[in-house]
């Protein structure tokens, strides 16, 4: 089984945006590969949902993220980069 990458996509931030901004914060300081995201900079991208808000990140770590953003109430999908 080889190493597949995916893109992480915000189809819809929910009813808590604030909660999905925390959790898209988060995950930029706990993922050693992703770029940590200023708060303006995080904001914009739930702002403007439906979009990639993680671009070419293993499955791995486009499931953690995922979960974490399903947890804050976001819907969340995982498209083949």
């Amino acid at each position: 089984m080889g190493i597949y990458f995916v893109d992480v996509v915000l189809v819809d931030a929910g009813q808590k945006k604030t909660d999905v901004v925390l959790g898209v914060r988060e995950v930029t300081f706990t993922e050693n590969s992703l770029k940590s995201m200023d708060l303006a900079t995080t904001r914009q991208l739930v702002d403007a949902a439906p979009c990639v808000i993680f671009a070419n990140v293993t499955q791995q770590v486009g499931e953690r993220i995922k979960a974490r953003l399903e947890k804050a109430g976001a819907t969340v999908e995982l498209k083949p980069a």
